[in-house]
């Protein structure tokens, strides 16, 4: 909603036009009067708009053209944050049925060998209109542009058994990959089990973490999705003992 400023500011912007208008058909009326009429009627000679008017009514159109096209840009970023959301939390219903369906066990995450990749284990349970790309950012290199947390897999790349999970509710599982990476799962820390070690700066060299403005979309072990703001994922990455990577 327009704050109170911004009211205002329209308001006065309608009193100018309507002035404008006003004077402007004041003004017409004045130029079909007889070139030998003698009348100066007082409202003729008020007719004029001034040059100051008309600088100030050219400032506040200027000014509310600014207001709509920010607010028309801000929509439109919240609408593919809003869509990016339904993505990953079209991944979280798929990974609760695959873990009820196989007695526990998260999704394999690996490049080669027996264990499948995330994107293969979880196909039939995806939606047939899931793609896995953020259209906020159409020009990723990565088919994918979301990647797995690795350490949700042991050394062979098979998933973690759920139960095992500290906090689910607060384990990162998929995040937005960053733009400069390919793959369908992150590498924390360059080796399975090292997320334990991850800096901040590492953390943001594989995830996109700024990818809707100032934040970015996860998916969470509990099965929900949220934005968070860079400097909020910092403090989770930091604190004691944490387990926002680490399950």
């Amino acid at each position: 909603f327009p704050s109170h400023d911004t009211e205002c500011l329209i308001l006065s912007g309608a009193a100018f036009l309507a002035l404008f208008r006003r004077r402007t058909a004041e003004s017409f009326r004045k130029t079909r009067l007889p070139h030998n009429s003698l009348i100066k009627s007082s409202s003729t000679k008020q007719a004029a708009f001034t040059l100051v008017e008309l600088l100030t009514v050219l400032a506040i159109i200027t000014t509310l053209t600014t207001l709509g096209l920010a607010a028309t840009r801000g929509a439109t970023e919240k609408t593919k944050t809003t869509h990016c959301l339904n993505d990953l939390r079209q991944v979280g219903v798929a990974l609760q049925l695959y873990v009820v369906d196989n007695s526990g066990r998260f999704p394999s995450t690996s490049h080669q060998g027996v264990a499948q990749s995330w994107t293969n284990t979880l196909a039939d349970f995806l939606k047939t209109n899931f793609l896995g790309r953020c259209c906020a950012v159409p020009k990723h290199r990565s088919k994918l542009t979301y990647a797995w947390n690795d350490s949700l897999a042991d050394a062979q790349g098979y998933g973690v058994m759920a139960p095992s999970l500290r906090s689910p509710s607060s384990t990162m599982v998929v995040a937005e990959l960053a733009t400069n990476n390919t793959g369908e799962h992150f590498h924390f820390a360059g080796t399975r089990g090292g997320a334990s070690r991850i800096t901040p700066n590492q953390f943001r060299s594989e995830v996109n973490v700024n990818c809707h403005g100032s934040s970015a979309n996860y998916l969470l072990a509990g099965g929900h999705a949220e934005n968070l703001s860079w400097i909020e994922v910092q403090r989770r990455l930091t604190e004691t003992n944490t387990s926002f990577l680490v399950p």
